[in-house]
């Protein structure tokens, strides 16, 4: 009896303003939006065989539950935290605990991609979603 392979499912969370994403002055992106950015993570993913539940929300804490109650449905966590980068405490607690492999792609004048303290920064917010994608696919 040949056993299914587990899927691959990485839970990605835009945070706060990422709906507004059209409304940024991203240099590289003019003409980017949330849903342009989220069907490039799809393609990206299909392409390492991952499966994508994507989420949107202003609210950390919703962001929280939604972690805690994916936890054993997820093997990764894409997030783009908008500002709770440097605020977002009890999300940071919540994946402490739940030790998830996650990246963190930061918005500002440049794109960021932080992995736990290496940081590395790409202008291309495209890139930087394929590159986090292809850093958890090897963590799993």
């Amino acid at each position: 009896m040949t056993q299914k392979p587990m899927q691959k499912n990485i839970l990605v969370i835009h945070g706060p303003n990422m709906n507004l994403l059209g409304h940024r002055k991203i240099e590289a992106n003019p003409n980017i939006t949330l849903d342009k950015l989220n069907k490039n993570l799809r393609k990206v993913a299909n392409g390492l065989e991952l499966k994508l539940k994507i989420i949107q929300t202003n609210d950390e804490s919703r962001a929280v539950n939604i972690v805690q109650r994916q936890r054993n449905k997820i093997c990764g966590l894409l997030l783009f935290p908008g500002p709770w980068q440097k605020s977002a405490y009890a999300l940071q607690d919540t994946l402490e605990l739940l030790s998830i492999p996650f990246v963190t792609i930061s918005l500002g004048d440049k794109v960021e991609v932080l992995q736990g303290l290496k940081n590395f920064e790409e202008v291309d917010i495209y890139k930087a979603g394929e590159l986090a994608l292809i850093h958890l696919s090897g963590s799993i």
